[in-house]
């Protein structure tokens, strides 16, 4: 088949930029005829996410709509405007895709065949709204945003989502007819080659943002001196409170390491180190850290909700979900003190992960792919 893909802009390094490239490079293994569109490419952040690939396909520019260029940096907005400019136009013309997947808005929109949908636009209030207090400004903007969003949306479009938490919430937002499970895929061949002489070492993968919850590692951290804990984060503009409140709480804290922005070698350096990984007490959608982790053999101890718990850690043991800090202390000082217990749990983790290898990932996208092929005359 022809397929159209549509990442309505390539502005910052992130998870769903990656899909989009992973998606196709999946639909040309599989044989289809790919196009990938946007309507902007940051170089830098382009430059990024291509670096450690070995080729990756130059999007087709279509000129970006007035309209999204108008919001500039409020990408929730500039995302729906953008992406929904770019659709309507592929189909009204005479390109003749059979299917048009949109990877960017997590909006199911009519003009397409099918959304990957992260976590639903119309759902970004109350997102936000549960992690931090929100400025009247930001209340306005996300309720706008919302609005838009559901405005937009067909509950008959195909959706495809990171996890089955995130399927729940879709089609509590859009009441989506068609919802599709297809995880994100992860290096699970060179991740499980990691090992080696694992210590005493919990690690954390997180972005070093207000609504991660990353203080929670650092009060985690006080209460199991026993063990080393690692937070490896990415910054951004507004992690300078965080990692100062880091700093402030961590003073005197021999076993508290924070270390941002670290190069991939120094994550896989700590993988094969640690024993045990520990992620925020956040809701993660799917959660990509989580999963690499598994791969690599780390047990992961998660918040109790969100896709890194219901598709990844609950899976491997209905006992590695915490609430509080205190419960999180008392599953890591549990499997730290059961080194029969952690080994066994190590290799379920191993096992999991695998259903999230690259090759799984493009034997699902396939049975979707296929399964929109005889929709296509009623779209």
């Amino acid at each position: 088949m022809r397929v159209a893909i549509v990442h309505a802009l390539f502005e910052v390094v992130g998870g769903d930029a990656r899909l989009a490239l992973d998606m196709y490079r999946a639909l040309r293994e599989l044989g289809h005829e790919v196009d990938l569109y946007t309507a902007h490419v940051n170089e830098g952040a382009w430059s990024a996410l291509t670096g450690d690939l070995r080729e990756a396909p130059r999007p087709i520019t279509i000129k970006e709509p007035l309209a999204s260029r108008l919001v500039g940096r409020a990408l929730a907005l500039r995302s729906i405007l953008a992406t929904s400019g770019l659709v309507r136009g592929l189909k009204g013309s005479n390109l003749g895709y059979d299917v048009v997947v949109d990877t960017y808005s997590n909006v199911p929109m009519r003009w397409v065949s099918a959304a990957y949908v992260h976590f639903p636009t119309a759902l970004l209030l109350d997102f936000h709204r549960a992690h931090r207090r929100l400025s009247l400004h930001e209340r306005l903007y996300y309720g706008l945003v919302g609005r838009e969003a559901r405005r937009l949306a067909s509950s008959r479009t195909a959706v495809m989502t990171n996890s089955a938490w995130t399927a729940e919430h879709v089609k509590g937002a859009y009441g989506s007819q068609r919802i599709y499970v297809v995880h994100p895929p992860v290096n699970v061949e060179k991740l499980s080659t990691l090992g080696g002489n694992r210590g005493r070492i919990v690690l954390t993968v997180s972005g070093i943002y207000p609504e991660k919850n990353v203080l929670a590692i650092a009060d985690i951290a006080k209460l199991v001196p026993e063990a080393e804990f690692y937070l490896f984060g990415a910054t951004g503009p507004v992690s300078g409170p965080v990692v100062r409140e880091l700093k402030r709480r961590s003073e005197g804290l021999s076993n508290f390491h924070l270390e941002t922005n670290v190069p991939r070698k120094r994550i896989l350096e700590l993988m094969s180190q640690a024993s045990v990984y520990l992620h925020p007490p956040f809701a993660e959608h799917f959660g990509i850290a989580i999963a690499e982790a598994a791969a690599a053999g780390l047990v992961p101890v998660v918040y109790r909700d969100g896709g890194g718990w219901t598709d990844i850690a609950s899976r491997i043991d209905q006992g590695l979900g915490y609430i509080s800090a205190e419960e999180a202390a008392h599953i890591i000082r549990w499997l730290l003190n059961d080194p029969g217990r952690l080994k066994e749990l190590s290799s379920k983790a191993r096992e999991v992960a695998k259903g999230f290898s690259y090759e799984k990932f493009k034997e699902r996208l396939n049975e979707v792919i296929s399964s929109l092929s005889p929709d296509l005359s009623a779209k």
